[in-house]
């Protein structure tokens, strides 16, 4: 069974025969106690997590095991997401929504035409999202 992801409309995704919601997944993320929100997208290695952790929780290899735990439990081996990065902020519009089309772009590694960044709230976690995340 193929653990690729097949993109059916910008939320539902297909994988190895499961469909999932990637709201669901974002919110099933959100009730571990170090998780202060996430989102979910899918790419065409599986599903990649954004995570904001909560203000008395650490980024850790440990909250990431136990973040995929969670979803193998729940959902299933599938669903268990390829990358969870962990973030100061998700990007948003200036009307408070997750730019998700941002998000699947940087999951793909499409880093060309993310948009204005002048049109996010805080442009500063375009920024941080760019970044190459630190290898542990």
């Amino acid at each position: 069974m193929r653990n690729r992801a097949e993109d059916h409309g910008p939320d539902l995704i297909t994988l190895g025969g499961l469909k999932v919601d990637a709201n669901e997944l974002g919110r099933l993320l959100e009730t571990h106690d170090g998780v202060a929100e996430a989102a979910c997208v899918g790419a065409p290695d599986g599903v990649h997590a954004y995570v904001v952790v909560a203000p008395d929780a650490r980024a850790t290899d440990i909250l990431e095991a136990d973040l995929k735990g969670l979803v193998r439990r729940d959902v299933g081996r599938a669903a268990v997401p390829q990358e969870i990065r962990f973030l100061s902020a998700l990007p948003r519009n200036k009307s408070g929504a997750v730019v998700r089309r941002i998000l699947r772009k940087v999951a793909a590694g499409d880093l060309a035409n993310l948009g204005d960044a002048a049109q996010l709230a805080d442009p500063a976690a375009l920024d941080e999202l760019l970044k190459k995340p630190a290898t542990t």
